[in-house]
């Protein structure tokens, strides 16, 4: 048995690896890397977050873009990519993991059609040397290069973007300042962008070239600009100054206060900047702008004076905006004064200059109330859209405000302490204040100081005319609350609070909703007519408001869904759901519900039928997910009652220990399943025979040990299956059977317990020859057991030892053998299959008694064969052919024809030699038909054995059809002969010069029409 067993492996081993022999190695799965083809020219090599520690071998020559990023390549040799000509992208960023890496002299010389290069975190000390000509865009961020020359950047003349940020600050400490040499950037004569923030910089380097158009110096130590650090580079358009003078109160970061307290900037030192369109001044303890840095500067579209102390040049004489008539983004956040926290705040009347202005951050400027004046210069800007007074511990304003703003789009009040309406203002301690913090959460990364939203959602804000109000104080909600907003699509209420039951009348005063967020609150849902005075509304967002979810004996109603018309989306996740007064829920325009992180677990445990039906009216429903409901078990009832449309069914994060497949075939139209994060452990009985439109499969991060013989026989649709994270040791020879028109490209399964033995072998040998892509397969996909192999890529496994030597050398040996002599065999019928043909022939012609014929005169001029079994070639043949040559023209010439001449009872041989010998030329009319039979073979063999005895070439050929287009005969008889070989017309037009040619060839010997290089080696006997 053992024997047999063994002879097996080595067919299954030879087999496989006869074709695989032949890939180049980055087709085999051992390579690490992803090879993918974009827009047909790009050839890319992702070999990203691969645990390299060098370069990999076998990279395609004509590859393109290269990633090496994240991996433990600690040498890059001078040799590393040699043979790698066509690259145009490198990327090196954190090759040994943010460790030092040593990258040779003349490593990149040879590579002239390189124009990316990236080589950040790699803690170099210097630029590399000898970098090609060609490179366009040089990224050496995250390093420790402290010092730049005249040599430094050398031969790098057509490079436009260089960044050079963070190799000296205070997550990557240096101890000292980046030291630049005037005229280190002077050979550098097509740059454009030039990144230097966060070097500890004292000072803007000298010698800049004129070509730039973006200069990022944020984040220095910069204490001084004075009146030539910017001359001469007068087509800059992004000038980046913010950071150099922090104000550290607060500050989320090694923050240390300059000496002069804010940054000086010389009255003329944006004098030359005619160009310029955005300038960061943010972040530098400025407490006044002067006029004359803004006088020249009438390009300007964004301008960021944010985490500054301006407030009292914002709100009093601020001339500098006139001077800026385009200016469409300005960013003033977070400009408080100390320990001042004032009634109200009027912006200086200088603002309504900006005619052009669309978006204005007003964030963290700390004033208790907006009055009639604070927002009037904004007035007349009609083409401000966007207004963010967010942080700002406003208690109090009129709403009527901001119908005065024809075109706003976007107004948030978010992060304030708004009241009610009906509840009288609250009074503070002018001490509130000191609480804020000049960076918030979400800005801690390289922009520090410029002011984004994330809580605005994208879908929000493409809806419409945008209104957020959450986290304030709004515990409580009544309509005269949003009276004076016009036209709101998208209301943002989240984490107010608000914990009164809804009636129907709240938002009566904004019909125009679609667009609802009343997250993070305490909503009591316990009347029918909550939200029905919202009939436009869309989206609602309602998870998080787990408050009386968890209280028992509370009225739980969702029959606020049948008010809702056109609800697209719904949102419920997170709210502890236990227990429904509402046993159903009823809508028909419902596509999307968002059930996560409740207990339907409790709702449908065995033996309660209450909610069994939960979900069965939701008649439109495509996308539902039930992830994160402590469901043990889903009773079978519910698989017949959830909505038969579904398109997406999510029920991760569950306890589910095993699932009914075969109800899937009640889900015709289900494309995406995902079971992740349970417990399932058994997977068989799924049936993918019935009718299951699943693409997507998700698994992972379950506890399946096994999987069955065809696991996925039969699954047509799946395209992408995870098995990632489970207890998988052994995968059976049958497991991945797919059908041959199986549409798998992707099967993950990363972080199984592979024991790598012998009995793999069947399933490596799959992997080996499989078009489906395994992610990750050399390193994610990894040996568990024996110990020799733990942590060894499954891949890697050595198949060879699972044979025997022996019979291996004998069982090569005969297959060896074997497929010589099939070779040979091939070979030789394949060359001369027409002579073995024609020997066969003569043979038995001269065993049966038949003897050459010579015939000293022709009965007829032509002998025509052709299909007789085709009724419209002998109709053609009769009717035209006939005609044209027996009864027209000026010499009529006698055919023979089968139909007509031949003796009935005589043997087809004897018919056919007759008629060729007494015939000066034997025409054959060719069909796609014709050629295939025995009979155009048979009168073929006969025409050229007249040639052999006669030296009489009597063959014409007429192609009625296209026929034996790649035919070595019909290619020589052309070249020998071209005019014997006659086509019929694709015009009518045509017609009578063919039949006069075809006239000429039947009459005159094929001799005279032999090409004359060759003629000379037929003669007449």
């Amino acid at each position: 048995l053992q024997t047999a067993r063994c002879w097996m492996h080595l067919l299954v081993l030879c087999a496989y690896f006869w074709p695989v022999a032949n890939k180049p190695e980055w087709m085999l799965p051992q390579f690490p890397c992803d090879a993918t083809v974009k827009n047909t020219s790009d050839v890319i090599f992702d070999c990203k977050g691969r645990r390299l520690k060098k370069i990999p071998s076998g990279i395609a020559s004509n590859a393109t873009v290269l990633n090496l990023s994240e991996n433990q390549i600690k040498h890059i040799k001078y040799t590393s990519f040699s043979g790698l000509m066509n690259l145009t992208h490198i990327y090196l960023n954190q090759a040994n993991r943010k460790q030092s890496v040593k990258i040779d002299d003349n490593t990149f010389r040879n590579l002239t059609n390189l124009r990316v290069l990236e080589l950040n975190g790699n803690c170099l000390s210097a630029v590399p040397l000898t970098l090609p000509l060609s490179l366009d865009d040089l990224q050496l961020k995250t390093n420790r290069i402290l010092s730049l020359d005249n040599s430094s950047l050398i031969g790098l003349t057509n490079v436009t973007r260089l960044l050079l940020s963070k190799n000296c600050f205070y997550w990557n400490p240096c101890g000292t300042n980046m030291n630049i040499a005037d005229g280190s950037f002077k050979a550098l004569s097509k740059l454009q962008n030039l990144d230097l923030s966060f070097n500890n910089l004292t000072n803007v380097p000298k010698g800049l070239p004129s070509s730039l158009q973006m200069l990022q110096l944020a984040s220095n130590q910069i204490q001084y600009i004075s009146n030539d650090d910017f001359r001469g580079i007068n087509q800059l358009k992004i000038l980046k100054l913010q950071g150099n003078c922090p104000r550290c109160q607060n500050a989320p970061f090694p923050c240390v206060p300059c000496q002069n307290e804010s940054l000086a900037i010389h009255a003329d030192a944006f004098e030359d900047l005619t160009q310029l369109q955005t300038l960061s001044l943010a972040g530098n303890s400025l407490t006044n702008l002067t006029s004359s840095w803004f006088k020249n500067l009438n390009q300007l579209k964004e301008l960021f004076i944010s985490f500054n102390f301006l407030q009292t040049v914002i709100t009093g004489e601020a001339t500098f905006l006139t001077y800026l008539p385009k200016l469409e983004k300005f960013d003033i956040s977070f400009n408080f004064l100390l320990k001042i926290y004032p009634q109200t705040l009027n912006l200086s009347h200088y603002f309504s200059h900006l005619k052009s202005l669309r978006t204005l951050h007003l964030a963290g400027l700390v004033f208790q109330e907006i009055g009639a004046e604070t927002l009037k210069p904004l007035y007349k800007l009609k083409n401000l859209t966007a207004l963010d007074l967010g942080t700002n511990f406003i208690i109090q304003f009129d709403s009527s405000i901001f119908s005065k703003f024809s075109n706003l789009k976007m107004i948030y009040l978010a992060e304030n302490r708004l009241y009610p309406t009906k509840v009288k203002r609250v009074m503070h301690s002018s001490e509130g204040y000191q609480s804020i913090s000049t960076f918030r959460s979400h800005h801690q990364h390289e922009q520090l100081f410029e002011i984004t939203h994330g809580q605005i959602k994208q879908e929000c804000y493409d809806s419409g005319r945008v209104l957020s109000l959450s986290s304030n104080n709004l515990f409580f909600i009544s309509p005269q609350q949003f009276e004076g907003y016009i036209n709101i699509t998208c209301l943002n209420l989240s984490g107010n609070g608000f914990s009164s039951a809804l009636n129907g009348t709240e938002f009566s005063s904004i019909p125009t909703l679609t667009y609802l967020d009343l997250s993070f609150n305490k909503l009591d849902l316990a009347y029918d007519n909550a939200f029905s005075e919202l009939k436009n509304l869309q989206v609602l967002d309602i998870s998080y408001n787990s408050h009386y979810f968890q209280s028992y004996g509370i009225t739980h109603n969702l029959n606020f869904l049948k008010n809702l018309p056109v609800l697209r989306v719904l949102n419920m996740s997170h709210n502890s759901i236990s227990t429904l007064t509402t046993k159903e829920l009823y809508s028909q325009s419902l596509s999307e519900l968002q059930f996560q992180g409740n207990r339907l677990g409790h709702l449908w445990k065995e033996g309660d039928h209450s909610y069994i039906t939960l979900f069965r009216y939701l008649t439109n429903l495509t996308l539902l997910d039930i992830s994160g409901n402590h469901i043990t078990r889903i009773p079978n009832s519910v698989y017949e009652f959830l909505p038969r449309n579904l398109t997406k069914l999510r029920i991760s994060q569950n306890f589910l220990t095993g699932f009914r497949w075969d109800k899937l075939n009640h889900f015709l139209q289900l494309q995406s399943l995902d079971l992740s994060f349970n417990v399932i452990s058994d997977i068989r009985g799924m049936n993918w025979n019935t009718p299951i439109t699943l693409i997507s499969l998700d698994l992972s991060h379950n506890n399946i040990h096994h999987l069955g013989d065809g696991f996925l026989k039969g699954a047509k649709s799946l395209t992408t299956l995870s098995l990632s994270f489970n207890k998988l040791t052994l995968i059976n020879q049958s497991t991945f059977q797919l059908s041959p028109d199986s549409r798998m490209q992707k099967l993950f399964l990363g972080n199984n317990p592979f024991q790598c033995t012998c009995h793999m072998l069947d399933f490596i040998l799959w992997i080996e020859n499989t078009g489906v892509h395994i992610p990750r397969l050399t390193t994610d996909v990894n040996c568990d057991a024996p110990e020799n192999q733990k942590g060894r890529a499954l891949i890697y496994f050595d198949i060879y030892q699972c044979v025997n030597g022996s019979h291996a050398f004998l069982l090569c040996l005969v297959s060896g053998s074997f497929i010589i002599v099939f070779l040979f065999v091939v070979t030789s019928a394949h060359l001369f299959y027409w002579d073995a043909s024609y020997i066969l022939h003569y043979v038995k012609a001269k065993l049966m008694g038949y003897r050459t014929l010579n015939s000293s005169h022709n009965v007829y001029d032509v002998f025509v064969t052709y299909d007789t079994k085709d009724p419209q070639v002998s109709e053609w043949v009769m009717r035209n052919l006939r005609v044209k040559l027996e009864e027209e023209g000026e010499k009529h010439l006698p055919l023979c024809l089968e139909q007509r001449d031949w003796l009935p009872g005589v043997p087809l041989m004897d018919n056919l030699l007759q008629s060729i010998r007494q015939s000066r030329k034997t025409m054959f009319v060719l069909t796609e038909g014709y050629v295939k039979t025995g009979v155009f073979r048979l009168a073929m063999y006969l025409a050229h054995q007249r040639l052999l005895d006669e030296n009489v070439d009597v063959i014409v050929l007429l192609m009625l059809e296209p026929v034996l287009q790649h035919s070595y005969f019909l290619r020589l008889r052309r070249r020998l002969c071209g005019k014997s070989v006659v086509e019929w017309p694709k015009t009518a037009a045509a017609e009578p010069w063919f039949w006069q040619n075809l006239r000429n060839i039947i009459r005159v010997d094929n001799q005279v029409m032999y090409n004359k290089t060759y003629s000379m080696y037929f003669t007449n006997r």
